[in-house]
């Protein structure tokens, strides 16, 4: 847990909290979003959300044009500064999402995008299902190692290219070096239902996203 809020804290701080848009919009050749706004799909309009890892505000956003009422958590402060900058009308906590300062069944749903290599899956499901009320949402978003071997070599074609594309920008270089690999020994979509079902989570659906690079996984707490 501790080593991966570290590895967290050495991708993502203050020399790049102000190019992480464009960054995230280029080396996902804009499929960032389209999973972005597939996830919001799930989130009923009008909702007390609670987004971990919110970051810059991307998702913030779109979950605002929901009409939700939103709260954010992030790490990493500049982040923060930054979608602060944007002013999107959310209360946001510099902290860790697993340990959520939040009272007992207080949100209709949780999200997150790119939070669960990072985090010990089974802290985290258990922090949500805490502060979720009784047949809250979650939902959970994070880059995949795909399944099928045709998209296997494609994918590391891909994190050939880009590697190459940011090596001369040394505010990424650390990231790009490192996330290819964290992403192929991490099995969180694998390992997630189990610890779901554990902390009473039912109705788990799993959604591959663009050739199984990125997976969408959701579930409802149970009654």
């Amino acid at each position: 847990m501790v080593m991966g809020v570290r590895l967290a804290q050495s991708f993502f701080n203050k020399n790049n909290s102000g190019s992480y848009d464009r960054l995230v919009r280029l080396a996902t050749l804009g499929q960032d979003m389209k999973w972005k706004k597939k996830l919001v799909q799930s989130v009923p309009n009008g909702s007390l959300v609670l987004e971990m890892a919110c970051g810059t505000g991307i998702l913030t956003s779109l979950l605002k044009q929901n009409n939700n009422i939103v709260y954010g958590i992030d790490l990493t402060f500049e982040y923060l500064s930054v979608l602060g900058e944007k002013r999107i009308e959310i209360d946001s906590i510099n902290g860790t999402a697993e340990f959520l300062p939040f009272q007992d069944r207080y949100f209709d749903c949780i999200v997150a995008s790119y939070l669960p290599k990072y985090v010990n899956l089974n802290v985290l499901v258990s922090e949500c299902q805490r502060v979720l009320k009784q047949e809250g949402l979650l939902i959970l978003h994070d880059f995949t190692y795909p399944k099928r071997l045709a998209y296997q070599l494609a994918w590391k074609i891909y994190f050939r290219i880009i590697k190459t594309l940011w090596t001369l920008d040394k505010k990424w270089t650390s990231v790009f070096n490192g996330l290819d690999e964290l992403i192929i020994n991490n099995h969180w979509d694998s390992e997630i239902n189990s610890i779901l079902t554990l902390n009473g989570f039912v109705q788990i659906r799993k959604d591959f996203q663009t050739f199984e690079t990125s997976t969408i996984i959701s579930a409802f707490k149970d009654e």
